[in-house]
C-alpha cells in the first residue's frame, strides 16, 4: 500500500493551481462516466494532474469529489490528501460504496431542505459559487433547479441574478442562448381576432408580448384569442415557444386624438 501512496505523492506540488483560465468543463455535474474514469484512474495510481487534465477540471474540484466519496466518518480528513485515502480504501476494500458516500455527503436528491436553503439564497442574491458550496451541487444542477421551481424563466436569468463562474459550463450554455438570441427572431401568431390570424415578426420576446397587447382590448371576450411566441434562429426550424394568455398581458390603453 505505501507504494502506491508514494507513487502519487509527487503530485502535490506539480498539481497547485494557478490563475489560469478555467478548464472547460470547469463547474459541470459530475456524470457516472467521469465518476468511472476517476476510480479508474485512482486505482491505477494516475496522478491527479493527469486526472484533472483528462476530466477537464481543476485539480481542486478533482480533489474535492474525492473526498466526497470518503465515509462521512472521514469528513476531517483535509481535502488535498483525500485522493491519498481514497486510493487507499478502493485498494483494501473491494466492495468500497462510493455511491453511498456520494448520497450523503453530496445529499444529491433535492428535498424540501434544499429547496428552501436555494430559495432563501435567491431571495437574498447569494452569488451562485456560494450555492454550489453549500449545497454540494453544480451550478447547471441549481440553475435546472431555479427553473423548475419556477424562480427563474431560463439560466440566463440564474445568471443575471446570481452570477456564475467565468469558463465553466454554465456561462458556456448562456453565451451560447446569447449568440441564438442575437441571431433569432420572435414570431407573435395570435389566433381569434376579429380580422382573423395575426403573425408579426419582431427583435425581441419582450417586443412581441407588447405588440399583443396592442391587438386586444378590455373587451375582448376571455377564452377568444390564443397566441404563441415562438423563437426562430436563422436556418433553423426548431426553437422554444411560449403560450401567452392574452388575459394576463397589460392592456394597451389607445391615445387620445
Amino acid at each position: 500500500m505505501s507504494g502506491t501512496l508514494v507513487s502519487v505523492t509527487h503530485v502535490r506540488n506539480a498539481g497547485q493551481e494557478t490563475n489560469a483560465a478555467p478548464p472547460y468543463r470547469a463547474g459541470a455535474q459530475w456524470s457516472p462516466e467521469d465518476t468511472a474514469t476517476l476510480l479508474d484512474g485512482l486505482r491505477n495510481g494516475v496522478t491527479l494532474e493527469d486526472l484533472a487534465a483528462t476530466l477537464q477540471r481543476r485539480v481542486t474540484a478533482v480533489q474535492a469529489r474525492c473526498k466526497n466519496m470518503l465515509p462521512p466518518t472521514m469528513k476531517m480528513v483535509p481535502r488535498a490528501e483525500a485522493d491519498l485515502v481514497l486510493r487507499e480504501q478502493l485498494a483494501t476494500d473491494p466492495d468500497y460504496d462510493v455511491e453511498a458516500n456520494l448520497d450523503t455527503n453530496t445529499r444529491r436528491k433535492w428535498n424540501a431542505e434544499r429547496d428552501e436553503t436555494l430559495i432563501q439564497g435567491w431571495d437574498e442574491r447569494r452569488p451562485l459559487a456560494e450555492l454550489v458550496t453549500e449545497l454540494f451541487a453544480s451550478e447547471i444542477d441549481i440553475a435546472g433547479r431555479c427553473i423548475r421551481l419556477g424562480l427563474a424563466e431560463d439560466s440566463l436569468a440564474v445568471v443575471e441574478r446570481l452570477g456564475c463562474a467565468s469558463g465553466g459550463a454554465l456561462d458556456l450554455r448562456c453565451r451560447m442562448m446569447r449568440d441564438r438570441a442575437a441571431a433569432s427572431v420572435w414570431v407573435l401568431v395570435v389566433d381569434g381576432l376579429p380580422e382573423g390570424r395575426h403573425v408579426s415578426l419582431h427583435t425581441t420576446r419582450n417586443d412581441a408580448r407588447a405588440h399583443l397587447t396592442t391587438l386586444t382590448s378590455a373587451e375582448t371576450p376571455a377564452g377568444t384569442i390564443t397566441a404563441t411566441v415562438a423563437q426562430r434562429a436563422i436556418g433553423s426550424p426548431h426553437g422554444p415557444v411560449d403560450t401567452v394568455d392574452p388575459e394576463t398581458q397589460p392592456q394597451h390603453q389607445p391615445r387620445s386624438t
